[in-house]
């Protein structure tokens, strides 16, 4: 009796991992379908074939990154180093991620222009 009912149990978990990768291809193809259904439907609305919403998401995500908050919060991490090695206990390796990560951040427009100009000549 005991074996039947491991052989069932065995049975059920087999039944419902099929069905959840049958669940999961249908959910794939159905996602895919409806991605290329709205990718189409953008191409036929002339204002958002030209991108002009696109461009507008992009420069406020990138005020929000580059804007008066993060610099604050970069000026305070900055802080926190300096305090930290004042109390010797600056670990350097954290440090020099931060002050890396705050150039790259701030930076990053002037980066991207350089690459660009190089580039195209």
């Amino acid at each position: 009796m005991n074996m039947n009912l491991k052989n069932l149990n065995q049975n059920a978990k087999a039944a419902r991992a099929a069905n959840n990768t049958a669940l999961d291809d249908a959910n794939r193809r159905f996602l895919g379908l409806m991605a290329v259904i709205v990718m189409g439907a953008f191409t036929l609305v002339p204002e958002m074939a030209m991108a002009a919403p696109w461009d507008s998401a992009a420069s406020q995500v990138l005020a929000i990154f580059t804007g008066g908050l993060t610099r604050t919060l970069a000026i305070i991490a900055v802080i926190a180093c300096g305090i930290a090695a004042i109390a010797g206990k600056l670990s350097w390796d954290w440090a020099i991620k931060i002050i890396v990560g705050i150039v790259l951040i701030f930076g990053a427009a002037a980066i991207v222009d350089y690459v660009i100009s190089a580039s195209s000549n």
